[in-house]
């Protein structure tokens, strides 16, 4: 604590104890420096006091020092002002708190008149100073705790404005008498247009029956369009009474939102992820991470397994949008009639068995995100116009809702299939396909990427020794010529699969010929110059060892072999005449 701090107060005081004693006043901080003063010393405030002096004296021994004839008195032999003093006489009392010196007050005398009345009323002139004193530090302690009070005020307000949550607090008569700046974001508002206003202008009186500390989602109208939130009230007891609530509210889908960043917090994938040196994938890699900070849609094209959803979330983290949600849905693997709800939620009661608290859709959770379309020539043909409305209005209502809700994200859509052919068909919308291919990304398969299928199977052999706490194991000559000359149907998928069963098979510390699959094997001598069978025999061979090589890979059952006929482009009742003429159901 320091006098100079409250030098306006010391200054108000010093001029009140002059004008009643019709004395000088001088005080100075426990440094000496003289922080207010009368008369001829006036001038002197902010420099510091005459070395040796009698207030240092006082400062030293903490006790009062009174001093008759200044001239004369052996106190002022070693004072540096002692030659130019025209001092008659000075009472010192030091201003302590407790034990800790906070400074001095001094009366001076200059008259023969105002000395008398120094050394008559000594007694009662050291009780009142010493009130004095303690009057300028308690000055001082309210001023000192009035500065840590704005200190704490500011520390809360800077620590409430960062949090996540919307904060509104309201005093007994529901008088809102604070927001936080997220609280004011949400609600398109501000301190000035609200402070002492009732809550029930921001929010639904509902909000004040809502249990205590449990979360309720409430729909409010902000800038004229509904939106959800969820909103919960914390009541502030005195004296088992509430004297105020804090209401705490977050928008629905960014709860949402949270959790799934959170649950891939693992998928944060990078350009640097996709391996690769051959001039197929280091053109697409450049033409994807030059597209990945525009707001337009992009269409990544290629075969089952060439890695179209690593890609898609490469351009989302080397987006503007890579703070916000990647939100990821297959079009193929949910069922045509969950697909909508999936997509655009619902209300309560929208459908039998639906929610009673209704649903975010994956629209809007990916709302300043991404969202990514995997299968998009699955859509059903019904959803399409829903989907590019969406697209060109930026809005949409759930399932069972009359509410717009305004949505902005960065669509990234892929397939395998041609959906040129599927127009054709009437099975795609061409305004959509127009819609979605602005910018089309086509990826490689594996089979013309050259070199780059040694690289990915020595990367993919590292990764599940490692991920398998399994010891060096390495390829023998004959398997990297068998996985050079090998076709990959199922591209990088099937060949991270196929190492997954090898690093989990092999025994010794060399994978051979042997060692692999039997498709892999028999491909391989399918396609040998030294084989004499008849091309007929080789192609029905060929067939069969894809054939058993997709149904090893992706399973036998139904919906396996669906997905098996959409890779290999051919309809269902091909698959399975084929299935049947190599004895392989």
């Amino acid at each position: 604590m320091s006098l100079y701090e409250i030098r306006k107060t010391a200054q108000e005081i010093s001029d009140a104890i002059s004008a009643v004693l019709h004395v000088d006043v001088t005080i100075a901080d426990h440094n000496l420096i003289r922080v207010a003063a009368t008369g001829n010393y006036k001038e002197f405030v902010g420099e510091k006091l005459p070395k040796n002096c009698l207030f240092e004296k006082v400062a030293v021994s903490n006790k009062p020092q009174f001093i008759k004839e200044p001239n004369k008195s052996e106190q002022c032999i070693h004072c540096s002002s002692k030659v130019s003093c025209n001092e008659m006489a000075t009472l010192g009392y030091p201003i302590m708190d407790d034990t800790e010196l906070i400074g001095v007050i001094g009366l001076i005398a200059f008259t023969q008149e105002q000395k008398e009345e120094l050394y008559n009323k000594y007694d009662s002139l050291l009780v009142f100073i010493n009130k004095l004193s303690d009057l300028l530090v308690g000055s001082l302690k309210n001023i000192t705790y009035i500065k840590k009070l704005k200190v704490q005020d500011e520390l809360i307000n800077v620590t409430i404005n960062n949090l996540d949550s919307g904060i509104i607090c309201t005093n007994i008569n529901n008088d809102v008498q604070f927001m936080n700046s997220v609280a004011m974001e949400l609600l398109k508002t501000s301190n000035d247009n609200i402070i002492n206003a009732k809550i029930d202008k921001l929010l639904p009186p509902l909000v004040l029956n809502i249990t205590p500390y449990v979360r309720k989602e409430v729909k409010l109208v902000v800038k004229g369009l509904k939106e959800s939130f969820i909103i919960s009230r914390i009541p502030i007891l005195f004296e088992s009474k509430i004297a105020s609530n804090v209401f705490t509210l977050n928008k629905s889908s960014k709860i949402i939102q949270d959790a799934y960043s959170i649950m891939n917090v693992n998928l944060n994938v990078n350009f640097n992820q996709i391996i690769g040196e051959s001039e197929d994938i280091k053109r697409v890699k450049d033409l994807a991470k030059n597209v990945a900070k525009s707001k337009s849609t992009i269409m990544l094209r290629g075969e089952s397994g060439t890695g179209k959803e690593l890609f898609a979330r490469a351009i989302h983290n080397e987006s503007n949008r890579r703070k916000s949600p990647f939100i990821a849905i297959n079009c193929a693997s949910i069922p045509e009639n969950l697909l909508e709800s999936e997509l655009f939620g619902y209300e309560e009661g929208a459908f039998t068995g639906a929610s009673k608290t209704g649903k975010i859709g994956k629209l809007e959770l990916s709302n300043n995100g991404t969202l990514f379309l995997d299968e998009i020539g699955d859509l059903p043909i019904h959803l399409q116009p829903k989907l590019l409305r969406v697209l060109q209005d930026e809005c949409f209502t759930r399932l069972g809702g009359k509410d717009l809700i305004s949505v902005d994200f960065r669509l990234i859509a892929a397939t395998n299939r041609n959906l040129e052919d599927m127009i054709e068909k009437g099975q795609f919308r061409e305004d959509l396909y127009y819609r979605l291919n602005v910018i089309p990304i086509e990826i490689p398969p594996l089979r013309v990427r050259g070199d780059d299928i040694e690289i990915l199977s020595e990367y993919g052999l590292d990764k599940y020794l490692s991920k398998l706490n399994k010891q060096n194991i390495k390829y023998s000559k004959e398997v990297k010529e068998i996985f050079k000359n090998y076709s990959w149907p199922g591209n990088i998928r099937e060949l991270e699969n196929v190492i997954e069963f090898l690093v989990n098979t092999v025994n010794g510390d060399v994978i051979k010929k042997s060692d692999l699959p039997k498709n892999l094997i028999t491909q391989n001598s399918c396609l040998s110059i030294e084989n004499q069978e008849n091309l007929k025999d080789i192609m029905d061979r060929y067939e069969t060892n894809i054939l058993k090589g997709m149904l090893a890979t992706y399973g036998t059952s139904a919906d396996s072999k669906v997905k098996i006929a959409k890779i290999l482009n051919i309809n269902l009742a091909t698959l399975y005449r084929k299935l049947n003429k190599y004895h392989l159901q």
